[in-house]
């Protein structure tokens, strides 16, 4: 194998590895919440909307992509990237309302709960 060809091979690897570096580097950045997009979820009544019924049908339908997402659409994308990334951007007040909600979820709407953790993982992948 001549000097060329393995200069070549390294040339096209490097460039590989570059692509797939951008790609993880994207796919981070874009997983990532935005402090805004945390402050919308933590000022958003979890309690008012687990107390309707007609609300909570509409987002656990979104949720769980069974549903038209209505107005709700930001806080189901919101809320299952703040899922994925298990709140790591989070500060300490939004992380006790994000393990609340989840609390609340598991233990009142378990089925719902278990469905969107498994949607929620399989988009990690």
């Amino acid at each position: 194998m001549s000097a060329a060809s393995v200069a070549s091979i390294l040339q096209s690897l490097k460039m590989k590895v570059l692509i797939v570096l951008t790609a993880l580097v994207a796919f981070a950045a874009a997983a990532a919440l935005t402090p805004e997009e945390l402050k919308m979820l933590e000022a958003f009544d979890f309690d008012a909307l687990f107390a309707n019924d007609e609300q909570r049908k509409i987002v656990f339908d979104c949720m769980l992509d069974k549903g038209d997402c209505g107005p709700y659409k930001q806080l189901v994308e919101l809320s299952t990237k703040t899922v994925t990334t298990k709140c790591a951007d989070c500060s300490p007040a939004q992380k006790t309302k994000y393990d609340y909600v989840l609390k609340v979820l598991h233990d009142k709407y378990e089925p719902v709960y278990t469905e969107f953790l498994k949607k929620a993982n399989a988009k990690k992948e």
